[in-house]
């Protein structure tokens, strides 16, 4: 049984158009303007893109630990982020602690907005209009075991920073002995962020052991 639905994007069919970016604020906020997006494009310094939002972290999200005033919870179904506004008081917290920039200030600033899967609509609005079918709203089924292995590819010019450990939605990335190695990778969510973050670009992924249902 599938444990979550989450927002994907295929990095190799994005090509950067931000649309989706328009779509959700015209969507969420009524102006179209990408600070306030609850989707992020983000462009590489090899002039690549990809659009990222919340990943719904697995365990205790940082955000909802960062937040000194409980405003923030987790829909017990769906996993997704919800903000209370009437205690939230922008601080800025959950901004700092989310490692993927999942969370934005309302125009206003007096909010912080995160992506909601657009709870009123089929899909969520961002999918509907990729015009390339970069993004797409899939469950994840946890990944065979024999699929698995050969998920995570880390180069061996990995330097073993560790850079990419905090922007791993799984937190299966974790330096050992020296080694950066993925201790679960059957949990794997293929997000893709720390091949996308990794500043030498040793990571790769193998979306083709994804499990889309």
């Amino acid at each position: 049984m599938a444990r979550k639905k989450v927002i994907i994007c295929d990095r190799h069919r994005c090509f950067g158009c931000h649309i989706c970016e328009m779509v959700c604020s015209g969507t969420k906020e009524g102006v179209f303007d990408p600070r306030v997006s609850r989707i992020r494009v983000l462009e590489t310094e090899d002039g690549k893109s990809k659009s990222y939002t919340c990943v719904l972290c697995e365990g205790d999200p940082s955000c909802i630990l960062s937040c000194p005033r409980q405003a923030l919870t987790r829909d017990p179904e769906t996993m997704v982020i919800k903000v209370d506004d009437d205690k939230c008081d922008a601080c800025g917290r959950c901004l700092e602690a989310c490692p993927y920039g999942a969370f934005s200030m309302g125009l206003e600033g007096d909010k912080v907005v995160v992506c909601d899967l657009c709870p009123d609509c089929e899909e969520p609005r961002c999918v509907t209009f990729c015009p390339s079918g970069a993004i797409s709203f899939s469950a994840i089924m946890p990944i065979p075991k024999k699929v698995a292995k050969n998920q995570i590819n880390i180069s061996l010019g990995c330097n073993n920073c560790g850079q990419c450990m905090p922007t791993c939605s799984s937190e299966i990335l974790k330096v050992q002995d020296g080694w950066l190695v993925p201790t679960d990778p059957t949990r794997c969510q293929v997000c893709e962020h720390c091949a996308t973050n990794c500043p030498i670009r040793a990571i790769k992924i193998n979306r083709r052991s994804k499990i889309p249902f």
